[in-house]
């Protein structure tokens, strides 16, 4: 049975596995909020799985078995205890505890949303732990396999935004079908540069999201990737990857300028992740420090709270946003814009 706190305890989990989602979520409108939060602890459930140093067999059945929580017409509480106890004992972990133990929490709070939100949550889930799997079989070769893999990581999620979007008549199903393509394409974006500011930790990790044949192209391997004598070599890989993510980060910034200009708090949601990617984007465009393991590209709390400020003045603006978004992505000279947003205040 549904427990009026369990909710409230899991957005107290949310900024223990991610501040920067707990950040964008709270800007929601309710209840797209708590759905929001909702669905991203479950992936995050999920994305535990498949990032764990578990045998394949294992994630297999603990993926099935996580589903089959979320496919049911009511709760199952002794089952989501148990589900918990077997993931605690069989994966790896760090913050995610915290979420692990509190699965039947999850559950609870998860089955106290209405049937269409949980079919749209389990749905999308059930999809990005598939291709998961898929990708713990296969290595990422070219970048349609690499868009592939950021699909079922991210992509899905901006589906899954585009259905909770429509559910709760904040837009309507044309304009949710027009939305469809960017709303990949934004969840590519995001994906598409952590990997980018991340490549030293993966590789240390064991982790390959570079195509491998974009490496073999300039006589790379991932164990020579990072080394400091093939650095020239290494920032021509970059500069490629780079010019990838730009055309999804360019996607990114349709799908909001598509968005209902009224929906100031729906737009907040996907511009602030979005710019806090374009800074890191940018700080990583030929910048020879992502190939340093202890160096992760990060961004400033100053730049975050300039990024949440503008997005609350001038989220309704598409002029605006479109000004922002190129002096971001370096295409104006700063001062174009300083002038321009003085003149439309």
């Amino acid at each position: 049975m549904y427990r009026m706190n369990d909710v409230n305890i899991c957005w107290g989990i949310l900024p223990k596995v991610s501040r920067s989602f707990a950040l964008c979520i709270r800007v929601l409108p309710k209840p797209m909020n708590e759905q929001m939060m909702l669905s991203y602890l479950i992936y995050r459930v999920i994305d535990t799985i498949e990032d764990s140093s578990a045998q394949l067999r294992t994630k297999k059945k603990l993926f099935s078995e996580f589903l089959f929580l979320l496919s049911r017409k009511k709760a199952d509480l002794p089952g989501a205890a148990e589900c918990s106890r077997r993931l605690l004992s069989k994966l790896n972990y760090t913050y995610e505890k915290e979420l692990l133990e509190a699965l039947p929490t999850l559950i609870s709070a998860y089955y106290s949303q209405p049937s269409k939100v949980r079919k749209c949550i389990f749905q999308r889930g059930r999809t990005m732990a598939n291709g998961m799997y898929k990708f713990q079989k296969k290595r990422i070769e070219t970048f349609a396999d690499q868009d592939s893999y950021s699909y079922y990581v991210a992509g899905v999620i901006g589906h899954l935004f585009n259905d909770l979007l429509c559910l709760n008549k904040i837009i309507g199903a044309k304009l949710k079908r027009q939305l469809s393509r960017y709303a990949r394409q934004f969840g590519l974006a995001l994906q598409k540069v952590n990997i980018l500011r991340d490549i030293a930790d993966d590789i240390a990790s064991n982790r390959y999201y570079w195509p491998r044949q974009l490496l073999q192209k300039y006589g790379m391997d991932y164990r020579g990737l990072c080394l400091q004598e093939n650095r020239d070599k290494a920032m021509k890989v970059l500069r490629e990857q780079i010019e990838d993510a730009r055309k999804y980060i360019n996607a990114a910034m349709k799908y909001i300028l598509m968005l209902p200009k009224k929906a100031l708090r729906v737009r907040m949601f996907c511009l602030i992740p979005l710019f806090m990617a374009i800074e890191s984007y940018v700080k990583c465009t030929d910048n020879h420090e992502v190939f340093e393991a202890g160096k992760k590209v990060k961004i400033s709390r100053e730049q975050v709270q300039e990024i949440v400020a503008r997005s609350g003045m001038w989220g309704t603006s598409n002029e605006r946003l479109s000004s922002w978004f190129m002096l971001a992505m370096g295409a104006v000279p700063e001062s174009a814009v300083a002038d321009f947003s003085l003149a439309k205040r």
